[in-house]
């Protein structure tokens, strides 16, 4: 695998580090209730996770400070073979799909826009359980300007500048949807095979709890392209969206 860091990105590539926790008492009570994390499986899962890259021919450049490498663990609550997997296959999308994942720079002129417009960004504030919220108005978007790379690109520089907070990688994230005035001119930028792509991309690839889904003013339009995204997702996905 190449590298999975483009070079506008404000991520440098780090190494290994001497990682102290610093989550408060009451993030480490969650990470440890639902996580099972604790001082014994941080060390052996960072140390772990650190010779499967040292041994693993494919990789060739890959982050190596606790930090990012916690993220996998933690998302796999510390099933090491599984967060090892989910590393291989986070560090694959990236090299596979450059026109997503390299030259995440939030002065890019049209994924600024896109950021300023209101599509997709966080909340200032937690929820009630602690987690940031993500907030996103498609109908936003310039369709006529606007593509599909820069929507996930958009996303994607969300996703990575969130989850450099350990807190959120521990409490995970909720969602907020706004579909209102999303027509077809948006709709039809995504081919079937992107929307798959970016689905499978987002549940199974970034190492993100995905913990509240909501999805408001749906469009009738809207429905049958929801439905069928739908079946891609796990059970336990589906389960955690709330269309009103």
């Amino acid at each position: 695998m190449g590298s999975p860091y483009g070079a506008a990105e404000a991520f440098a590539v780090l190494g290994e580090d001497e990682y102290v926790c610093t989550l408060p008492p009451e993030v480490r009570k969650v990470a440890s209730r639902d996580l099972m994390e604790d001082e014994a499986t941080r060390v052996a899962g960072l140390k772990a996770m650190r010779e499967f890259v040292a041994r693993n021919t494919a990789i060739t450049k890959c982050r190596l400070d606790g930090n990012f490498l916690l993220r996998f663990l933690r998302m796999k609550k510390f099933r090491i073979r599984e967060a090892q997997e989910l590393l291989e296959k986070y560090l694959h999308m990236r090299t596979e799909n450059t026109h997503w994942f390299h030259g995440l720079d939030i002065k890019d002129p049209m994924i600024e826009n896109l950021i300023d417009r209101g599509y997709f960004f966080a909340l200032p504030e937690r929820d009630d359980s602690g987690r940031r919220v993500f907030f996103s108005v498609a109908g936003r978007m310039d369709p006529t300007k606007h593509t599909t790379s820069d929507q996930m690109k958009s996303m994607q520089i969300a996703f990575e500048s969130l989850l450099e907070d350990e807190e959120n990688q521990v409490r995970g994230f909720t969602y907020i949807f706004d579909e209102k005035d999303v027509g077809l001119s948006i709709i039809t930028l995504w081919s079937p095979a992107d929307v798959t792509k970016a689905f499978q991309c987002c549940e199974k690839t970034i190492p993100m709890r995905h913990k509240e889904i909501h999805f408001v003013n749906l469009p009738t339009a809207l429905f049958a392209i929801f439905e069928f995204a739908k079946t891609l997702l796990s059970e336990k996905i589906k389960n955690r969206f709330q269309v009103r």
